[in-house]
């Protein structure tokens, strides 16, 4: 009863969001330099709040779906909350098993937090298992999350399986989050935002999630989040194809870089 009535809430919620008629769409193509710069093709979008703006930077990719890859962390982080499967940020422990993998902060003990901010692939593995794919199946569909198809392995689809979300999804997705439009308990909402909390920047916050397929057919690289900069909020998603390893620290680089162009972030 209680997934009816949230999903039912959800349904009335989407078409208020996506028919905001005092929305307005501002085509940036003239920024799509910043990718082209260093070798590669991405798109950028930025939602302003207070003026319920969208700035679109490479208007052709922007709706253009992809992996989620570990973006998709904070809609599993939610899920876990609402499900128990997760406590808090800090509970439960995570045990190593012992096999090293290919990042070195992956190798040890983790908590919810500090594997959020190491984006250890295996515990979110563990933690997507416990969930099962039942429960997760009904969470992505009223996150109202992408494509909301998460065929494939039970613990990899964000990585290989059916699921993909475009930049403009990404941002509708968190504005959601942001907003308090999702199917969840305030604190579970309150909990991921401070595991998603990156640097303050001035008088700015900066919240977010990187992703990475760093090979194959599906690579791709993303950096979504929000900043929040006194009564102002500016939620976005960068995606750019992965072409060099330089293309790893270009995610953040590149949407700092537009962020402050764009007003979201001060000079410094």
């Amino acid at each position: 009863m209680k997934f009816l009535l949230s999903f039912l809430a959800l349904l009335l919620a989407l078409p208020a969001l996506a028919q905001t008629p005092e929305r307005q769409t501002v085509v940036r193509d003239d920024l799509a330099k910043a990718f082209k710069d260093i070798g590669t093709d991405g798109t950028f979008v930025m939602l302003d709040m207070k003026k319920n703006r969208v700035t679109v930077v490479n208007a052709e990719r922007h709706t253009k779906a992809f992996l989620p890859a570990s973006t998709f962390k904070i809609p599993n982080a939610l899920i876990a909350l609402e499900t128990g499967v997760i406590k808090d940020a800090n509970h439960p422990v995570f045990k190593w098993d012992g096999t090293k993998r290919e990042i070195e902060a992956w190798n040890k003990d983790h908590t919810p937090a500090t594997a959020f901010k190491a984006s250890a692939v295996w515990v979110f593995q563990a933690i997507a298992r416990e969930i099962t794919a039942t429960r997760m199946r009904v969470y992505v569909s009223q996150f109202g999350y992408g494509n909301r198809n998460i065929g494939g392995n039970e613990d990899s689809f964000w990585l290989d399986g059916k699921l993909r979300i475009s930049a403009l999804q990404e941002v509708e997705f968190l504005e959601r989050f942001y907003i308090g439009k999702l199917p969840v308990n305030p604190k579970s909402a309150e909990i991921v935002k401070e595991m998603m909390f990156l640097e303050k920047i001035g008088n700015a916050t900066l919240r977010g999630k990187t992703g990475w397929i760093p090979s194959g057919d599906d690579k791709i690289g993303w950096f979504v989040g929000w900043v929040e900069r006194g009564e102002e909020t500016y939620i976005f998603a960068l995606n750019l194809d992965p072409n060099e390893e330089k293309h790893v620290a270009a995610r953040t680089a590149i949407a700092k870089a537009l962020l402050t162009q764009l007003g979201a972030l001060p000079k410094q």
